[in-house]
């Protein structure tokens, strides 16, 4: 009988292999990815930070600020002890651990450690991986700067009209939603209350969704919302009013400890009563 996971594997490597052997362009820094997929099958939790490095090739890619990555990096590293030490198996993919050495300075290297990046997520949904985005999100957009009209102000804070209000949010795909998916989400924002927590520290709610998901097109969650393991995005808290209130990334990560051993309750309690 045949294995659709292991047949999964096997093309992605051959499919990459052909890639890098045949393309018109330079590809020797994409990384040969047969133990990370090896890994993956064992994987019980697969947390993913989406976006390039500050240092790195950013198109459009480095969210908030062209450095989301400086706060997303310690707070994944968090939540992956939280959830080992319960013991579940988690590991961090980074487009740029796709690369030979972890450097994305090119658009040929761009676009092809985020195919394999997303080929990964693929693996990982096959597996029945719980597949996990966190992200901090923008913070207050001025309307003049949100688009070419300012007529298109969206959303008001302390009386004042912005372009964009951001804040702690779950966000989902529309087009990819197991079961799974949505059950976790429910377990998230209902049952666990973990943007409420959130908030307590002192983030913003993004106005409007302190209560529901968040459906909007997104690549990852895309691909990742197939899992039988399910799938979220978390924006963490609007990146700027984060630093206004504690300062650093490290200072941060610190302040939301119990929301994040909250969070790896939730993730754990889910795993074991998978159906």
């Amino acid at each position: 009988m045949q294995n659709p996971l292991k047949n999964r594997i096997n093309l992605i490597l051959l499919t990459g292999t052909i890639v890098l052997s045949c393309g018109p362009t330079d590809l020797s820094n994409i990384k040969k990815i047969s133990v990370d997929l090896e890994r993956i099958k064992s994987t019980d939790v697969l947390l993913v930070s989406d976006h390039t490095l500050p240092q790195h090739l950013n198109l459009d890619t480095a969210g908030a600020n062209g450095e989301e990555r400086i706060f997303i990096d310690p707070t994944l590293e968090r939540l992956r002890e939280k959830l080992l030490s319960r013991g579940l198996n988690a590991y961090i993919l980074n487009v740029e651990d796709l690369t030979v050495d972890g450097e994305i300075t090119d658009e040929d290297t761009f676009e092809a450690a985020y195919a394999l990046y997303d080929e990964v997520l693929n693996v990982a949904v096959m597996a029945q991986a719980t597949i996990v985005a966190i992200h901090y999100d923008a913070d207050l957009i001025p309307a003049e700067n949100y688009g070419k009209n300012a007529a298109y102000a969206s959303a008001e804070e302390d009386g004042e009209e912005y372009g964009y209000v951001g804040g702690i949010q779950l966000i989902l795909d529309e087009r990819s939603t197991s079961e799974a998916t949505l059950r976790l989400a429910n377990q998230i924002i209902h049952q666990d209350k973990i943007l409420d927590q959130l908030h307590e520290v002192g983030f913003r709610i993004r106005p409007g969704y302190d209560g529901k998901v968040r459906f909007q097109a997104n690549q990852t969650m895309n691909i990742s919302g197939h899992s039988a393991g399910g799938s979220f995005l978390l924006e963490i808290a609007p990146q700027d009013q984060a630093v206004r209130l504690y300062g650093t990334p490290n200072n941060i990560v610190r302040a939301i400890d119990g929301p994040l051993s909250s969070l790896a309750d939730t993730i754990n309690y889910f795993r074991k009563n998978l159906m």
